[in-house]
C-alpha cells in the first residue's frame, strides 16, 4: 500500500495556440492555472510524511514562481509573438511545443520531477512525482501520470 500526497498550486500565465490553429484560442489570452501535484515515497519519514507540504511549496511553487508565474508561455516557432514579447521586455518563457494544456501538463511534470530529483532530501527518500493534473479552466484539465 502506498500513501499518495497531493498539493494544489496556482499561478497566472498567458499563452496562445499557434501553428495554424483557427479557433479563438489562437489569440493571446491567459488563465489562472491550477496544478494538483501527487507524490509517493517508498516509506513515510520519521514524522509519518511522504513530504512536508512546505517542501512541496518550496520546490514546486518556487520553480513555478521563478519561471512561469505571471509570464507568457510561448512556442519557439511563434516568431511574431516572440518578437513582440522581446521588444516590449515582457516576462515570457520559451518552449518547444504548442502550448496546449496537454503539452503544458506533460512538460510541467518533467520539469518538476527534475526539481525534485535535484533536492537532496527528496532524492535520499526516493520521493517521486506520480501525477500532475493541470486545470486550464475550472472544468477542463489534462493529467500526466508517471509510468
Amino acid at each position: 500500500m502506498a500513501i499518495v500526497l497531493t498539493q494544489r498550486i496556482e499561478w497566472d500565465m498567458g499563452h496562445r495556440l499557434g501553428d495554424g490553429y483557427l479557433s479563438k484560442c489562437r489569440h493571446a489570452h491567459g488563465h489562472r492555472y491550477v496544478a494538483e501535484l501527487s507524490f509517493v515515497a517508498p516509506t513515510l519519514d520519521e514524522f509519518g510524511m511522504v513530504l512536508d507540504f512546505g517542501e512541496i511549496k518550496r520546490l514546486a511553487k518556487g520553480w513555478i514562481d521563478e519561471h512561469i508565474d505571471h509570464a507568457f508561455l510561448v512556442y519557439e516557432k511563434d516568431l511574431p509573438l516572440l518578437d513582440f514579447l522581446r521588444s516590449e521586455n515582457n516576462r515570457h518563457f520559451v518552449v518547444n511545443f504548442n502550448t496546449t494544456v496537454e503539452n503544458i501538463t506533460s512538460w510541467l511534470g518533467s520539469q518538476l520531477q527534475t526539481v525534485i530529483d535535484a533536492d537532496e532530501m527528496a532524492k535520499s527518500r526516493n520521493v517521486r512525482l506520480t501525477r500532475v493534473r493541470v486545470y486550464e479552466t475550472p472544468n477542463g484539465w489534462a493529467e500526466w501520470v508517471a509510468t
